[in-house]
């Protein structure tokens, strides 16, 4: 079994909260990177809330970016993926 990766995320209040790491990737259509990334949520149909970021390192670290909507569809795609082969 793979080791849990941790991210520490800092949110717009400041607040700094551990979230698990799901997957980490790269479209070769974008070039950018992206995280998908988990803080153990679960909705009203007790589905596990996934969060996904462009992934952005700079000289403090990384930081997470919101994706642009026209980046989103194949976000999901990869996201389905996980989904199909996780069942």
């Amino acid at each position: 079994m793979d080791k849990l990766q941790i991210l520490k995320v800092k949110k717009p209040n400041g607040e700094e909260v551990d979230a698990e790491v799901l997957l980490c990737f790269e479209l070769e259509t974008t070039g950018k990177k992206y995280i998908l990334y988990t803080f153990n949520e679960v909705d009203e149909k007790n589905m596990e809330t996934i969060h996904a970021a462009v992934l952005n390192e700079n000289e403090q670290g990384y930081q997470l970016d919101k994706i642009p909507a026209d980046e989103w569809k194949e976000v999901k795609e990869v996201m389905r993926e996980i989904i199909r082969n996780e069942e």
